[in-house]
């Protein structure tokens, strides 16, 4: 059976691994890449309004620090569906930073988000969670064994792609959540893109290439 590496943080890996063996042909490998740690920072809400939230990590991490619950404009309905099941009501963007940026409002939003940011979405924005880097499993892509790589993030890339051997498995085929992923990758593989970036568009994507 065909083998799927999955390098998110534990939690939202297996999580999605079980969503793989259920609805593909792939067999899931999850090898964390990245560990989620809480910061130790005062969230200052003077002011605030309103909160823009770019990932679950960021929802959950603001959730063990505070007990406040301010509207949360979500970058996408994953995000969301977990804010709304931690207390915040809560409104999702289409998937990415540009459609969140649009539906924020204009004045009292703050931004929680990672320390490996991207772009800040409000002028009053906070890192209130790391993103430590892990070693990829040794000895993982040595050998042709992992058909196929599920990428979720611009870090998630540059990790993998920093861990990548100096001949790494041909076979290799990589799926970005977004362009923005895509192009954090290197160059000469087949990589795949999802439609749109959700986690039910890249299991689509695996499923229609894998099927069960």
């Amino acid at each position: 059976m065909p083998r799927l590496l999955l390098t998110r943080a534990r939690a939202q890996a297996e999580a999605f691994a079980e969503k793989v063996r259920a609805q593909t042909g792939l067999e899931p490998l999850v090898s964390p890449m990245q560990e989620m740690r809480d910061l130790a920072v005062n969230i200052d809400l003077s002011g605030v309004s309103a909160l823009a939230f770019t990932s679950k990590n960021g929802v959950e991490a603001f959730a063990r620090m505070s007990s406040i619950r301010l509207p949360a404009y979500c970058v996408g309905d994953a995000t969301a569906a977990r804010a709304r099941a931690l207390g915040f009501e809560a409104k999702a963007a289409a998937g990415d930073a540009e459609s969140l940026r649009a539906i924020l409002p204009q004045t009292g939003v703050l931004h929680v988000h990672g320390r490996y940011v991207r772009q800040v979405l409000a002028a009053r924005h906070i890192a209130i969670y790391d993103q430590v880097a892990l070693p990829l499993e040794t000895g993982l892509l040595n050998a042709d064994d992992i058909d196929a790589v599920a990428l979720f993030s611009p870090r998630s890339a540059e990790l993998f792609t920093k861990a990548l051997p100096k001949t790494p498995p041909k076979k290799l085929v990589f799926y970005a959540l977004s362009p923005v992923v895509a192009a954090a990758l290197p160059e000469g593989f087949d990589t795949r893109i999802c439609p749109d970036p959700s986690a039910s568009a890249m299991l689509r994507l695996l499923s229609a290439d894998f099927p069960a």
